[in-house]
């Protein structure tokens, strides 16, 4: 029986839908009441998604308001890599401030995927 699940999400948020399916997904998962654990893990330039400035309506793109109430009301937990925040030039202070926002190291993003009993790659 799945326990735990880990979700990587490495596409830009910027002409994909990749980082908000990620976070949909995560919800439907944590919906279902089995799993125990969700965690999504944003890597490369998914972390975009996790700024402040993101402002995808500039692009005629969908906001993302209504996912960051999904991840503001959820379990889910939300990981950002510390070295894909560095490469983005995104510090701490800028990311979206929810609780379940957090940031990692490769290290503890290894652990997330040994322990995990399933996982899904964006």
């Amino acid at each position: 029986m799945v326990k735990s699940v880990v979700i990587i999400c490495e596409d830009s948020p910027i002409g994909k839908n990749s980082t908000t399916e990620s976070i949909r997904m995560g919800a439907g998962i944590t919906v279902l009441g089995d799993i125990e654990s969700c965690k999504i893990i944003f890597m490369g330039d998914a972390v975009y998604f996790l700024s402040k400035k993101l402002n995808p309506e500039v692009i005629h793109m969908e906001s993302v308001e209504n996912i960051h109430r999904m991840i503001e009301m959820s379990d889910i937990e939300i990981f950002a890599l510390d070295t894909a925040l560095e490469n983005a030039g995104i510090k701490r202070d800028e990311l979206i401030n929810f609780e379940n926002v957090k940031i990692a190291n490769i290290e503890e993003i290894s652990d997330f995927i040994i322990q995990a009993d399933t996982i899904f790659r964006y």
